[in-house]
């Protein structure tokens, strides 16, 4: 009889929050019974604590402020009153892989359909986009005009201004670990980090941290990318092998899902002694070698400055796009 009801109480989950195929036999792996009856319960309606343990009097306020610091309830505050309303689903698994240690005690095997569930989640937002869902931002210390930096492509500019500040794990290294490239290297501000931060998932902290942050994604080869919108809610510093992003372009030929910066690389030749360094850090594939020269393609460049940071000869700066 229990095994009966809680597979319909998981069955009504999974219809509720439109569960991926794939998903299905796995969502246990994430969420007791008590916490698939609650967050069902508040898919399509906001209620008060009070009310919730009204409905169901086996519950009580634990659960709820525990489905609440993980992320997988939205609080919303009226006239004083917190009201709890479930996230979507997509947000849910990501804060299960992201920050639960149940998805570390998972075998390789067992983390598969939620690493491939998470990618298909963001190449359906990618190819349903009209515009670049992500965009690279340069490192500031590779333009040659500063005067050129505008606010929207800077990334100091987001941390100065940025009334909260956290760092938090990057969730596609996190979730597809394929490299040994720092994890915790991504930075929220504003409602983000303070999502973050009332949880206790990420790191308050300044904007000195922040700017080591920066530096340390340089000196791994991360390119900084940003939401792309006018008031970002992230810094991302992404790899080429597991950023969903990059991958999205690379693989899998999607040309909304990261977009360029204002600005392009250029090379001076007489600086240049032809090492290869560029070559090697350009993780967009960019830049060649023909002819016994160096040759930059600036229609297919995305204005990272991750060649022009780590040119010894620093015969390589930023440009800002015609």
């Amino acid at each position: 009889m229990k095994i009966k009801r809680m597979n319909k109480n998981f069955e009504i989950f999974i219809g509720k929050f439109n569960v991926p195929d794939k998903l299905k036999a796995h969502i246990h792996k994430i969420f007791s019974e008590e916490e698939v009856i609650i967050l069902s319960y508040l898919a399509d309606k906001e209620e008060k604590i009070s009310n919730i343990i009204l409905k169901f009097p086996q519950s009580d306020s634990s659960l709820i402020k525990s489905l609440y610091k993980k992320g997988y309830l939205i609080k919303k505050v009226k006239e004083g009153e917190s009201y709890f309303t479930s996230n979507t689903f997509e947000q849910i698994l990501k804060r299960f892989v992201n920050h639960s240690p149940k998805f570390q005690e998972l075998s390789p095997e067992e983390k598969a359909p939620f690493r491939e569930s998470i990618m298909d989640i963001f190449l359906g937002r990618m190819r349903a986009s009209k515009k670049p869902v992500y965009r690279v931002i340069p490192i500031e210390e590779t333009i040659q005009d500063k005067r050129q930096l505008i606010s929207y492509y800077q990334a100091v500019y987001y941390l100065q201004k940025a009334s909260a500040l956290t760092l938090i794990d990057c969730l596609c290294r996190t979730t597809h670990q394929r490299c040994e490239k720092p994890r915790k290297v991504c930075l929220a501000f504003g409602e983000q980090a303070e999502f973050f931060i009332e949880r206790g998932i990420g790191e308050k902290i300044d904007i000195n941290k922040g700017l080591e942050i920066l530096h340390i994604a340089e000196e791994n080869g991360l390119v900084h990318s940003i939401d792309n919108s006018e008031n970002p809610n992230f810094i991302c510093n992404c790899c080429e092998c597991c950023c969903v992003f990059v991958q999205g372009l690379k693989k899998y030929g999607i040309f909304t899902s990261i977009g360029k910066s204002g600005f392009i690389a250029i090379l001076n030749q007489e600086l240049c002694n032809q090492c290869g360094v560029c070559i090697e850090k350009c993780i967009f594939e960019v830049i060649t070698y023909e002819n016994e020269e160096i040759k930059f393609n600036n229609d297919k460049c995305f204005g990272c400055g991750l060649c022009a940071y780590n040119c010894p000869q620093k015969a390589v700066k930023l440009i800002q796009r015609e």
